[in-house]
């Protein structure tokens, strides 16, 4: 009786870590450096579960949901005259803008659904 309980538990355990990891949302707050010594913000919501990659400007109130590609620990999505490339662990953002030919970097950090500025 006590081998089923705990082999009950073992699955309940990986029953629920296993379903709360696959429905967890990433928020990140990257930051560039600019020449105005002033960073520039950009937070995202980053769902590979769902496929979606989300953009808010705290400068602007702007926000954005699209279709992004996850992979290798890494989420990217392409905007068209931008595209945004971020490696989750090592918490790094790439800036693209296609549209002036420009490539930056910024530092990224975990932050909450609160703290992201995106709505439910």
């Amino acid at each position: 009786m006590k081998a089923i309980i705990q082999t009950g538990f073992a699955v309940a355990t990986l029953f629920f870590s296993g379903s709360a990891a696959f429905a967890t949302t990433t928020y990140l707050s990257c930051e560039f450096p600019t020449s105005k010594g002033i960073p520039q913000v950009f937070n995202f919501a980053l769902d590979e579960a769902a496929g979606t990659f989300g953009v808010y400007v705290p400068a602007s109130g702007s926000q954005r949901m699209e279709k992004g590609t996850f992979a290798g620990g890494k989420a990217s999505l392409n905007e068209g005259s931008v595209a945004w490339e971020i490696d989750i662990a090592k918490g790094s953002v790439i800036r693209d803008q296609r549209m002036v030919g420009e490539k930056d970097g910024g530092t990224c950090k975990t932050i909450s659904h609160a703290r992201s500025g995106f709505e439910e």
